[in-house]
């Protein structure tokens, strides 16, 4: 690596983050060179520490997937913040951190005495972050939510699927990431202040406003024209949104015709590839591409109006094309025509088959103590001076310790035995038989 990422080298994070969102914020800050500490405790552990295994690793604390790439590049630390003398331990901790961070749900951390007032009292100038379903304040903010919910109650839910059936959801907790990327340049934005200035702040931020920009044209479509979402032929699916010159149905942006996903050769529903087309001009480069098949220069298909009227019958046509070909064959080609398409990658595609993200150097290997050399997810920003990377592999349970407690607080390893013994902190070499047993998520 020779642009190494120490912007924020120098720079603390005590992190109580647990799951997706809050640990992708402190995941980010740590590719850029701050020393983020996870606090954990054994009989209570971040959940995710029990998520997706590898087919040939044994089930255990340390071994989950999941755990270990939202955890690369941090230490860790096994204390009981239950306990008078594991909070007394934070307070120290706090007053040699610039930031802390967590993701409970509002109230938690008040309840542990560590509100913002409090926490700006033990170390002036700190950072506080917290990441919730609704934010800090509000009549709702003690709600419970997950990353499906959060995305409900923001208003994208109703945006996915096909029209006339259920919204179909986005998959994967989405916005637990956007929330995370939210938060990583909230703490970095609140640095820069706290440079200037010297003094911190507390940053407070909603799940689901940030997906308030990922609604896009439907929020804004209700601004302007007071439309609401429910209304026939919405959602449009994989279509671009339906444009006829009607006070009920007028939209002027840019759409596309054909605009879809068109089922390609190699493995049943599985593999598939996006085309979308703009304009006439590039309809008629479409055309010459695939050869002029009989039924692209039918009347109704060589005007947008007509394309636009003519919808179903048009994908089945395309269809009939890409079914017969690779995916990549036909993004190959089509591209080759300054056409807009791409092929659908699965999980295989991305990590095996993609030249772009090989070239790109998204995946990063790194050394597990337990799981040997595994590839994890890189930070996807190129930066020409400061790249960001992971130092090291996520930590194991309590592995850090003896330096956070020895190194930074300056505790003898005979205090460090005693507090462990004393039932502060865990041992590092655990007793499995002594964590409480929590059922997978996956």
């Amino acid at each position: 690596m020779t642009n190494q990422a120490e912007v924020l080298k120098g720079i603390r994070v005590l992190d109580f983050t647990w799951s997706v969102s809050g640990a992708t914020t402190t995941r980010i800050l740590a590719s850029f060179g701050a020393e983020v500490i996870k606090v954990e405790w054994p009989k209570t552990p971040d959940a995710m520490r029990f998520s997706m295994y590898a087919k040939e690793d044994e089930p255990g604390l340390d071994n989950g997937a999941f755990f270990n790439n939202l955890s690369a590049g941090k230490r860790g630390i096994t204390l009981n913040v239950k306990s008078e003398r594991g909070m007394e331990l934070i307070h120290e901790l706090l007053k040699k951190s610039d930031v802390v961070t967590e993701n409970f749900s509002a109230g938690v951390f008040e309840k542990w005495g560590l509100d913002y007032e409090t926490l700006e009292k033990i170390s002036p100038g700190i950072i506080y972050k917290s990441i919730s379903g609704l934010g800090h304040s509000g009549r709702n903010k003690k709600y419970g939510t997950w990353g499906p919910t959060a995305a409900a109650l923001s208003g994208m839910t109703y945006t996915s699927g096909l029209p006339d059936t259920h919204p179909s959801g986005w998959g994967y907790s989405i916005l637990d990431v956007v929330a995370g990327y939210t938060g990583a340049y909230a703490v970095m934005t609140a640095l820069y202040h706290k440079k200037r200035t010297g003094k911190g702040q507390y940053i407070d931020i909603s799940q689901v406003e940030t997906a308030m920009h990922l609604t896009g044209a439907n929020l804004l479509d209700y601004t302007v024209n007071k439309r609401s979402s429910k209304r026939p032929g919405f959602p449009p699916g994989n279509r671009s949104i339906v444009s006829k010159a009607t006070p009920e149905n007028s939209y002027r942006g840019k759409i596309g015709c054909p605009h879809n996903s068109y089922r390609c050769a190699g493995g049943g529903q599985n593999d598939w590839c996006t085309i979308a087309i703009f304009s006439d001009d590039e309809w008629n480069t479409f055309k010459q591409a695939i050869g002029n098949p009989i039924w692209t220069n039918y009347d109704k298909f060589n005007t947008f109006e007509g394309r636009l009227a003519h919808q179903d019958e048009l994908d089945k046509n395309i269809e009939s094309y890409t079914i017969e070909r690779d995916k990549y064959e036909v993004m190959e080609l089509l591209q080759s025509h300054r056409i807009a398409c791409g092929a659908v990658q699965m999980n295989e595609d991305l990590m095996v088959n993609d030249p772009q993200l090989k070239s790109r150097g998204l995946f990063e290997n790194l050394q597990h103590s337990l799981l040997g050399l595994r590839s994890f997810e890189g930070i996807p920003i190129k930066m020409s001076k400061t790249q960001p990377y992971f130092q090291k592999s996520g930590p194991l349970m309590g592995e850090d310790n003896t330096y956070v407690f020895g190194t930074i607080l300056g505790y003898s390893q005979d205090e460090i035995d005693r507090l462990t013994n004393e039932g502060v902190l865990w041992p590092e070499d655990m007793p499995k038989d002594e964590i409480k047993a929590i059922r997978p998520l996956w």
